[in-house]
């Protein structure tokens, strides 16, 4: 069976999704409620340099371009960076699952869904916040619930007002810079830089994992690479204006402290400001939500496929072409993670390590995919050669390993619960490969 299809029971996903959907939904995974909540935080740490933290933070995933070009375009997959990391360690991979299982609905869909309500709070003052990112997750589950399609329609309709809400902040805010809020460029020195970099890490990387829905792409192994590199140069461009008129129209250290909508209200009057933030913020984060829930149902189903998770999560709904019991568990996940209400920080971190941590295990597989899988390198659409294959992998790694070094000091016990979930995983591997060896052998 080709990688790109899934043994499931009940039913089949389905090839709906076209170029112009998956360019949205990967630029949708990518400008997320982090670039709210986080470009003050890293603003706080580095300064008006703040567009130089950018450019660092997306180095490693402007290398991975060429791993992830040659995978995609050889073997499209769903829940595609676990299938690829499973080709240069099936337990590495697993752990990784683990990882990136938790950090997403008790990293990302929380910290998500908390960034929509703390900014619909500033439009009806006085909402409670728990409650009502419930009620977003809650809205998105559902829509999930109806297959990929209309997914995948939410999200072109959601992302074309969020570009115009994004150049009503960018165009009207570019004449408004003053030259003094743009000295000292480095004020938190090389320190502040880098930590900055690791922390705005999540801001680009998120599009990479638009890949996951491989099986259900048209033409994936040329959809797939355009889609990635059209959507991460998009989503650089526009980073980058917002980053500069952020640090420009007002003194960082008091950026520092708030979301974007300080900035904004520098040169934005309403109308225009609230639309900056209904149709920016609040877009902006839940259509990293309504995509992130569409991911953590295919990683149950990829799972359980492997025969690590329990069968009925191969189940996909015969109307809908859904994983139904998937998007349930990642569902009950997230609202179970905002009742408790852990920090903010915290959140942001998990999902952080998970992505590091997966990126860098795919980056592996490509860098050993010529030698080991040359049958699965043939088929790939995007060569390139082993020189730029290997220096690309050491560099990408290396900056991984660096981000994820500076996360591990700075949050501890996030680092704590990190390796808590790769031990979980590589046990979980171990354990059920000696189940199937055990009943292989009584056969």
């Amino acid at each position: 069976m080709d990688a790109s299809q899934s043994q499931a029971t009940g039913g089949e996903l389905k090839r709906e999704i076209n170029l112009i959907a998956l360019i949205a939904i990967m630029i949708g995974l990518n400008i997320g409620g982090s670039l709210f909540l986080l470009t003050g935080i890293a603003a706080g740490l580095t300064g008006p340099s703040l567009f130089i933290a950018q450019i660092i933070s997306a180095a490693p995933i402007l290398l991975a371009l060429v791993s992830y070009l040659i995978l995609t375009s050889a073997m499209p997959a769903t829940c595609a960076n676990y299938q690829y990391a499973k080709l240069f360690s099936p337990r590495l991979a697993s752990a990784a699952w683990m990882v990136l299982f938790i950090a997403i609905p008790v990293g990302a869909l929380p910290l998500f869904a908390i960034a929509t309500a703390k900014l619909l709070a500033i439009l009806v003052p006085g909402i409670p916040i728990i409650v009502t990112a419930i009620i977003v997750m809650t809205l998105f589950y559902v829509i999930n619930l109806f297959g990929i399609k209309a997914a995948a329609y939410v999200q072109l309709a959601t992302v074309a007002v969020l570009f115009v809400a994004l150049f009503i902040f960018i165009i009207p805010g570019i004449p408004a810079i003053e030259t003094q809020n743009l000295t000292p460029l480095f004020p938190g020195g090389i320190m502040g830089i880098i930590g900055a970099s690791a922390l705005l890490y999540t801001l680009l990387a998120g599009g990479l994992f638009g890949v996951e829905i491989g099986g259900e792409v048209k033409n994936p192994r040329t959809t797939i690479p355009k889609a990635l590199f059209i959507s991460i140069a998009i989503v650089m461009g526009i980073y980058l204006l917002i980053e500069i008129v952020a640090v420009g129209v007002m003194d960082w250290t008091t950026f520092a402290n708030e979301t974007l909508g300080a900035p904004a209200k520098v040169f934005l009057t309403n109308p225009l400001l609230d639309f900056f933030i209904i149709g920016g913020g609040i877009l902006a984060s839940i259509t990293t939500i309504n995509l992130t829930l569409t991911v953590a149902g295919r990683y149950a189903l990829a799972f359980a496929q492997d025969k690590l998770f329990p069968n009925f999560f191969t189940h996909i709904n015969k109307k809908f072409g859904t994983p139904h019991w998937g998007l349930t568990l990642a569902y009950g996940i997230s609202v179970i993670t905002l009742v408790i209400n852990p920090p903010l920080q915290m959140l942001a971190a998990m999902l952080n390590f998970g992505l590091l941590f997966m990126i860098t295990l795919v980056i592996f597989a490509a860098f050993r995919l010529p030698k080991k899988h040359p049958n699965i390198y043939e088929k790939a659409k995007f060569k390139f050669s082993q020189r730029t294959i290997t220096i690309t992998s050491i560099a990408a790694v290396s900056i991984n390993i660096v981000f994820m070094a500076i996360l591990a000091i700075a949050l501890k016990w996030t680092f704590l619960i990190f390796v808590g979930a790769v031990i979980a995983g590589i046990v979980l591997h171990m354990v059920r490969k000696k189940q199937m060896e055990s009943n292989s052998r009584e056969v």
